[in-house]
């Protein structure tokens, strides 16, 4: 493992107090923190064409109770681009998430929390063996496990009343077809899109969802990832269950990950957990006192259940 630390960011700013350079599974990624470094660690793990900047609100308005740990992802950011499109895969992805943990609690589990992408990247963390021991929870947001997704799908597909029924039952998709245009508004027009044009705009306050630099080659990994995973998991799921507590925020409005997607999870998962939010796709930057609430409430729930277990 290779490893740098400085300090980089003031107290009371968005930007991260620390940065470190860990090794990953197939390269170096670029990690940063906020909070006390003695805190309870929760890694942040962003989506597609994102980077640990899309977490700096959340991250800010978590640190007084954790040490918040975000990465940009391989191939994102300033971390490297490994070569090779199996490099790309779930697992190897799941494996610097480990390289992560590893790195920055080595001696305690940490809390993960991820989004989009990133919540199919801590589904398959949680799927491992290695999570047992690693990983103390688990929050998915716009994210759904693709083998379970997968398994359900194909039920469905054997069953075509039942798919007609959930085509048209309006809770399993919560935004009706009168809501049309404001979900299509919702897809073309993200925070990063109103981001882009405030900044050409100028005279508007800039809303907090920050571009990166590299955001053309985050969108041509983002395609890479998708391209090596989406097909062959739904085509071809495998059985992925896990004993780590696992929370996931449903985004009710929701119009990329609808919330029937999540529904074939609950066989697969021994504490589940399901935070409903009246919120679009993009949480972190839209709503990320929402977030923070829902990550702590869960960990300081769980914490509280496991401190009232009787010791044997």
């Amino acid at each position: 493992m290779t490893e740098s630390f400085d300090s980089i960011g003031p107290r009371g700013t968005h930007l991260p107090r620390r940065e470190r350079r860990i090794r990953g599974a197939d390269g170096d990624l670029a990690v940063f923190e906020w909070g006390d470094p003695r805190g309870v660690p929760l890694v942040l793990v962003h989506g597609l064409s994102d980077t640990h900047r899309v977490w700096r609100e959340v991250a800010t308005l978590l640190a007084d109770d954790f040490r918040v740990i975000a990465y940009d992802a391989r191939g994102h950011g300033d971390s490297e681009t490994p070569s090779g499109a199996s490099t790309f895969r779930l697992d190897r992805l799941a494996d610097d998430l480990f390289a992560v943990v590893d790195a920055v609690s080595p001696n305690r589990p940490a809390h993960v929390c991820g989004h989009g992408w990133g919540a199919i990247q801590g589904w398959e963390a949680v799927g491992d063996p290695r999570a047992n021991t690693r990983i103390a929870s688990f929050t998915a947001i716009s994210g759904p496990n693709l083998d379970h997704l997968g398994v359900q799908l194909r039920e469905l597909a054997a069953r075509p009343h039942r798919l007609r029924r959930l085509a048209t039952d309006r809770k399993f998709w919560r935004h009706g077809a009168g809501s049309a245009r404001t979900a299509a508004l919702r897809v073309t027009y993200p925070p990063r899109v109103r981001t882009w044009l405030i900044e050409r705009l100028g005279g508007i306050p800039a809303a907090h969802a920050p571009i990166a630099p590299t955001w053309r080659a985050d969108l041509l990994t983002g395609a890479r990832i998708v391209h090596a995973n989406l097909a062959p998991r739904l085509l071809c799921p495998r059985p992925r269950s896990t004993a780590v507590p696992v929370q996931i925020v449903v985004d009710t409005t929701d119009v990329l990950v609808p919330p029937f997607l999540y529904y074939g999870s609950a066989r697969w998962v021994d504490r589940l957990w399901r935070c409903s939010i009246p919120a679009d796709h993009w949480l972190p930057s839209t709503e990320p006192l929402l977030v923070a609430e829902a990550v702590g409430n869960f960990v300081e729930d769980l914490a509280a259940a496991d401190s009232s277990m009787p010791r044997g």
